[in-house]
């Protein structure tokens, strides 16, 4: 009984062992690395712009738009969200640039923010 223990026991260490041999070997590379920075960048951007946006067109149309019909980005610097049929709107336009915040906000045809210097450095990218 005891030598039927006293295996599961050494079992049990081994496996535990060669558990924290292969963590302490695997090292994440330099392009890992790149590539977490890069996707933490892009879910910062989508979703500072998705909360300012939001709050932008529900404080002008008076509705709280949910899901935006389409989108745009660079992943980096910018994001464009567009929602359909929103209150009494039935196209809003919001785009928010890092950084800079809301930099374009048209509801119909009326442009109710636009910075034009923020969107004039976008046109580069």
């Amino acid at each position: 009984m005891e030598s039927n223990v006293v295996k599961a026991a050494i079992g049990f260490a081994i496996v535990m062992i060669a558990g924290f041999i292969i963590v302490g070997t695997t090292r994440e590379t330099p392009q890992e690395k790149m590539q977490g920075a890069f996707l933490q960048t892009s879910n910062l951007l989508n979703t500072l712009a998705l909360d300012k946006c939001t709050e932008a067109v529900k404080n002008e149309v008076g509705s709280r738009p949910y899901s935006p019909s389409e989108s745009d980005s660079d992943h980096v610097k910018y994001v464009t969200l567009i929602w359909n049929n929103i209150g009494s709107a039935k196209r809003v336009e919001c785009r928010y640039v890092m950084d800079q915040g809301i930099t374009l906000l048209k509801v119909d045809d009326r442009t109710v923010i636009e910075n034009v210097s923020a969107a004039s450095t976008d046109s580069g990218t």
